[in-house]
């Protein structure tokens, strides 16, 4: 799916440019002051601004959670922060307002154009989402890290939200040292790109601090036809943007009928047209083309210029491509993409398999996003394919800007290697499975009941990997069914960590679980963990014990001695005197060990045992 022809060298007077109308200004778009919880007054913000070099535009975008404590004079904040922005504004520099709605465990959002404000006390992610639209407003996702949030619910896909959610910082911070476009930024604009967002890159110094656009040379770059608050908008709307560490670069991103941050329509093959030039002392070092599907193309410079056409086929109904830059100096930028997609106004996002490493047999969750991006009424025939034909078909239809997540079933067959995604017979995706041999195993490590105490199990997960086995945890109570996938299931003691000990204790519900687990033809391995554990907990797990039939008993103390399984010696408890216990039940078996053989400090010398149980 991703393929381009030869790079032809152009010059910019051998053809006109899409956007070349259009002027390239920079600025800050996210800054605060004292009307929340920065330094300074609006006044004092936008003048500073206005000296610091290459900074075209100010915006100040105080928390508005602050605003419902109004001046000493009576004036709401953000009106007053309007009119100072007014007052500033001129032919060379555009002061503007917004305000930052600041919602703990969701993320931050910034919304500009209104003289209105909600905060996280009137509204959630999706009332905010309303109340945007219902203002005409336009939005940008802020700093999306996790030490905010999930990430806007994950980047849950709005169709309506999406018309006016225009932006999303790929970097942030007004530290001096101008490292602000940080992994998981970037990672989080392609993340929800993949989900559906049309939104273009930029860059805020989020200053909290009286350095408002002067902390350092990162900015937001925007292409407008002239410096004004309303053109700004106008440009933030249509995301002509892109993010830099770099105040003197220049990026020119477009094609013969697009630039940067529009969407084109139905379109089999484009030439991408690039166009960057650093004034600055230090050379590009490394420009990439990322698509939907990762890196398309990359290129190493040496060089403070770089023209090229790279022509690319359009071969899935929605696609996308932008710009990333890095520069000798380390210094990087990022553009808004160009989006090629179909006109039918539905589409398919975000397809996944779960879990991803499956045997023939066994069940697997298909699991997609299907919107409708228009405000009519809209169908379209969804198609799921593996490399033998069809195994899902449906026609769906969808109400105005309606958003769902579809699920569907599926049996795993030995040929579905790749599964791909089909809306009208367009392909949208494919997902390639990790589909292992019939006679591998399913192990699962019990981590529910608090039995942590003994967590180091990554030479367990490589050596299991390793032969073609699946390794996995279970982090909540396991329920009816869950295990019928499973082969073999390790349940470690708890030890006397954690606070929660009636978490610590098998339930009845679980050890019949776990018992037909066992009689069903199921392996279960218990093991002690070298801790002490409460009578009333490891009673427990003895009623299981004695419930399948094994005359042996853990005991709450520790001898104290250590005791030798397996030519390995660690502490054991009394009652199993140091020696393994193999049983029947059923169709399956039970191993009982004394102390826990599994562990990364102890599992070395255990290969031989580790082969045997896992063969």
């Amino acid at each position: 799916m991703k393929s381009f022809a030869i790079i032809v060298l152009l010059t910019l007077a051998s053809t006109v440019l899409m956007g070349s109308e259009l002027n390239l200004y920079f600025g800050n778009p996210h800054s605060h002051t004292s009307y929340s919880d920065g330094t300074g007054f609006p006044e004092e913000a936008y003048s500073f601004a206005k000296e610091v070099p290459n900074l075209d535009f100010l915006a100040i975008t105080d928390h508005a959670y602050y605003f419902a404590q109004k001046l000493p004079d009576g004036r709401d904040k953000l009106v007053a922060t309007i009119e100072a922005a007014k007052e500033a504004s001129s032919q060379l520099f555009a002061a503007f307002a917004g305000f930052e709605w600041t919602a703990t465990g969701t993320g931050h959002i910034n919304v500009y154009g209104t003289s209105d404000w909600t905060d996280r006390v009137k509204s959630d992610l999706w009332d905010l989402y309303d109340w945007i639209i219902e203002h005409g407003a336009v939005g940008q996702f802020n700093h999306p890290v996790r030490d905010f949030g999930d990430n806007f619910k994950e980047f849950q896909y709005s169709p309506q939200a999406d018309l006016y959610m225009n932006m999303i910082e790929v970097g942030n911070g007004n530290w001096w040292e101008n490292d602000t476009i940080v992994d998981e930024m970037f990672s989080a604009y392609i993340d929800a790109l993949g989900k559906g967002w049309h939104i273009g890159a930029t860059l805020g110094q989020d200053n909290h601090k009286p350095n408002w656009g002067g902390a350092n040379d990162s900015r937001t770059a925007v292409y407008a036809t002239d410096l004004s608050e309303k053109t700004i908008l106008e440009a933030f709307m249509k995301r002509r943007t892109y993010a830099t560490e770099d105040k003197n670069i220049k990026i020119h991103f477009s094609t013969e009928e697009a630039f940067m941050g529009d969407v084109v329509y139905d379109v089999d093959q484009v030439d991408l047209r690039i166009l960057i030039e650093d004034t600055a002392y230090d050379p590009l070092e490394t420009v990439k083309i990322f698509s939907r599907d990762g890196i398309f193309a990359q290129f190493l410079v040496d060089s403070h210029e770089l023209d090229l056409s790279i022509r690319a086929n359009i071969e899935t109904g929605f696609q996308y491509f932008f710009i990333y830059v890095k520069g000798s100096d380390g210094e990087e930028a990022v553009s808004s993409p160009i989006w090629f997609q179909r006109s039918n106004p539905v589409h398919l996002y975000n397809p996944s398999a779960y879990p991803e490493s499956v045997k023939p047999g066994e069940g697997l969750t298909l699991s997609f996003q299907i919107s409708n991006l228009s405000s009519e009424e809209a169908s379209s025939l969804i198609q799921i394919t593996n490399l033998s034909g069809e195994i899902y078909s449906e026609t769906v239809m969808l109400e105005e800007f309606e958003s769902k997540i579809v699920n569907t079933q599926h049996t795993v067959e030995a040929h579905d290697g790749v599964i791909s995604f089909f809306l009208d017979s367009v392909p949208y995706s494919s997902i390639k499975l990790n589909i292992r041999s019939e006679d591998s195993l399913n192990v699962l490590l019990d981590k529910s009941h608090v039995n942590y105490a003994s967590d180091s199990r990554g030479k367990l997960e490589a050596a299991l990997e390793g032969s073609g086995h699946k390794y996995s945890t279970a982090d909540r109570i396991f329920k009816e069914g869950e295990l019928n996938t499973i082969d073999v299931l390790i349940i470690p003691l708890p030890g006397a960590g954690g606070s929660f000990e009636r978490l610590k204790m098998l339930m009845p519900q679980q050890a019949e679980i776990i018992k037909q687990f066992v009689l069903n033809g199921g392996t279960l391995i218990i093991t002690g963990s070298g801790d002490e554990i409460s009578s009333d907990v490891l009673a427990t797990y003895n009623r299981l014990i004695e419930e399948m039939g094994i005359p042996y008993r853990y005991e709450d103390t520790i001898t104290g001695e250590e005791t030798e399984l397996d030519g390995i010696l660690f502490d054991g408890l009394s009652d199993l005197q140091g020696e393994s216990i193999d049983h029947e039940y059923g169709l399956g078996s039970v191993f009982l060990f004394p102390g826990d053989p599994f562990t990364d400090d102890v599992i070395d010398h255990n290969s031989e045992l580790v082969y045997r149980l896992f063969k």
